[in-house]
């Protein structure tokens, strides 16, 4: 008995060690199939992404230079525009350097400014400022050699006074059918700034040359994705388009078209070479082209997820199959084996028992791990969905704010042409307006879709920056409600761990909604304070109104509830998470002279070299 015990031991070895080299063999040929599959499904999901958002820039953008194509045009019809351009007396040209501050005020440009046919500046909007256009010579500028010659401008490029970079719109002023100077309007283009999208894609902007000139990577800026022709290269640098540097150039292609017919791009970012898989928009109107790039290492990380989740599955499938071989050839032993081995059929029948429990753990736990995954994935999926509702009704006061100041400029236009009695001029500024009108109900159906946002790095924020910009957010509505806001307890140093966009969030939902509660009172009175601690460091908002009741202040936090007649509620619930993402919390209680007051509380930062 012992012997043939002893006979049977090795066989089973060998098929065991058979059995699990046909399972390696299958599980590596399978893994490399799966892995294969994965690749290109995660190229093809990545690049749809891309695409999307793609879209979703290049619509925002074009909006934004529709918002000010026609505005050069409306803006020379007003009678001081003309009169500084033939009368260049010192009370004419203070007119008229008053009427363009009040424009670009109104409009949010960059600058407003006049030159006359000489393409010398006459009057600017920022004629008080050290940067002033005022004196400047730009007939070399291709926007003023277009407006010379009759037709509306457009151009991209960097200031040569101020620096900065902008898009310039331009239109001819007439005079008896004569162009007698050229009006110009300046754009920042802050859209882009405000859009960029926090997540693993990378963005460009380039002109027709392949010119990099917006990038989410500052370091692109100015240098181009395909070496430029000599006398490309010399045309830019003549008109000083992109400073008076040379161009390098990001890539050795020849030209765009070898650029654009390459599914990928070799780049440097961050000192290392990387591959982007690259999808590209033509934006035909404004001569550009929208660059969107996905590092491959995304389609690395989706194969990785998709193999260890591919494993997993083949191990449990091995472990089932593998359990019931077992119980299958037990129960033949069983039956073969004689009354003289019925205590190793118990020991046997033990053992089995034993790992049938322990595969039943295994799945029973394997399916908690599921819940919790899925428990998991809608609390994100949700807390997606209110921090999109919270940046479109952040966002949508600024979309139609532009529309808007030009409505009003056409409807003062109007007044003045309809005193001359101008009915063709009347026309062509009502069809202006309408159009305005049309783009405002595109700005709105903008924001019925959904994208998401990813979150930002927390770091090192300056309490008086972030405050100082909320307020400057808020100014206008506590101008018009009397209302000022001191903070008190700031200092320069002041740090603390954050994010800068998130926290102003915070900081004007806070603010904001102690404007609505003080709304009514006699004398509304606002506190922000800073109060210092040892390694913490607390914002607190106050104010005179009504306070919570008992119950409202168990439930402040809750997503859609609000003790307002308006509003979703989301507000303070969005505050709460961003507050947390900063390993934060936020406090609500009524204040001891009544009213509300609410206390974040934030990390502190400290730098070694204080330390």
């Amino acid at each position: 008995m012992q012997q043939k015990t002893a006979n049977i031991l090795p066989t089973k070895g060998k098929r065991l060690s058979a059995h699990l080299s046909l399972m390696t063999v299958l599980w590596g040929f399978m893994a490399l199939v799966v892995g294969v599959l994965a690749y290109y499904q995660g190229e093809t999901r990545i690049e749809e992404q891309a695409w999307q958002r793609l879209i979703e820039l290049s619509s925002k953008l074009e909006i934004e230079l529709d918002k000010y194509r026609t505005l050069p045009k409306v803006l020379t019809l007003h009678p001081d525009v003309e009169q500084v351009l033939t009368v260049t007396d010192a009370q004419t040209l203070h007119a008229a350097n008053s009427l363009l501050a009040r424009y670009n005020e109104s409009l949010s440009s960059d600058v407003v400014y006049l030159l006359n046919i000489q393409g010398i500046t006459l009057a600017s909007s920022n004629w008080q400022s050290e940067d002033s256009f005022v004196g400047s010579d730009y007939r070399f500028r291709p926007y003023f050699q277009q407006a010379a010659e009759g037709q509306a401008g457009s151009y991209f490029a960097l200031g040569t006074v101020s620096g900065r970079r902008g898009y310039y719109f331009s239109y001819p002023v007439h005079k008896e059918g004569k162009v007698i100077g050229v009006l110009v309007i300046k754009v920042a283009l802050a859209v882009l700034e405000e859009n960029w999208p926090e997540e693993a894609f990378d963005f460009l902007l380039t002109d027709v040359h392949g010119v990099v000139f917006y990038s989410s990577y500052p370091q692109w800026n100015y240098q181009t994705l395909a070496m430029l022709a000599p006398e490309v290269e010399h045309q830019l640098l003549a008109q000083k388009q992109y400073g008076n540097g040379p161009i390098a150039a990001l890539t050795r292609a020849n030209g765009m078209p070898e650029v654009l017919l390459q599914p990928r791009l070799n780049l440097n970012k961050d000192g290392r070479n990387e591959t982007f898989l690259q999808v590209h928009k033509d934006m035909s109107t404004a001569g550009w082209r929208l660059f969107a790039l996905a590092p491959m290492s995304l389609i690395y990380q989706y194969v990785i997820w998709s193999l260890l989740l591919y494993s997993v599955l083949f191990l449990l499938v091995y472990l089932i199959s593998f359990s019931w071989r077992r119980t299958v050839e037990a129960r033949k032993q069983l039956a073969a084996i004689n009354e003289q081995l019925e205590h190793r059929v118990d020991e046997r029948t033990a053992e089995l028992s034993q790992s049938n429990e322990q595969l039943k753990a295994i799945i029973e736990k394997y399916k908690q791990t599921e819940l919790t995954l899925k428990r998991t994935q809608n609390e994100l999926i949700q807390a997606g969905k209110l921090a999109m509702l919270g940046e479109m009704a952040a966002s949508i006061n600024h979309e139609l704010n532009q529309p808007l100041a030009a409505m009003r400029i056409y409807t003062e236009t109007l007044q003045l042409l309809a005193g001359r009695g101008d009915i063709q001029a009347i026309k062509e500024n009502a069809n202006e307006i309408l159009k305005l009108n049309k783009m405002m109900a595109k700005i709105i159906g903008q924001y019925k879709l959904f994208a998401r946002k990813s979150a930002g790095k927390t770091g090192p924020v300056s309490v008086t920056e972030t405050l100082t910009a909320s307020l400057a957010i808020l100014d206008n509505k506590m101008q018009k409600m009397g209302i000022r806001i001191d903070p008190e307890g700031l200092s320069d140093t002041l740090q603390v761990m954050a994010d800068a966009i998130p926290l102003e969030q915070v900081i004007i939902n806070l603010l904001n909604n102690a404007l609505q509660a003080v709304g009514e009172q006699a004398s509304p009175h606002i506190v922000l304070r800073v109060e210092q601690h040892q390694e913490a460091l607390h914002l607190v908002v106050e104010d005179n109104g009504p306070g919570f009741a008992d119950d409202e202040l168990e439930r402040v936090f809750e997503p859609f509830y609000t003790t307002k007649g308006q509003g979703l509620g989301l507000g303070l619930t969005i505050s709460k998470r961003i507050v947390e993402s900063f390993d934060g919390h936020i406090l609500a209680e009524n204040g001891a002279g009544g009213g509300a007051r609410f206390v974040v509380v934030l990390n502190r930062y400290i730098a070694e070299d204080i330390l």
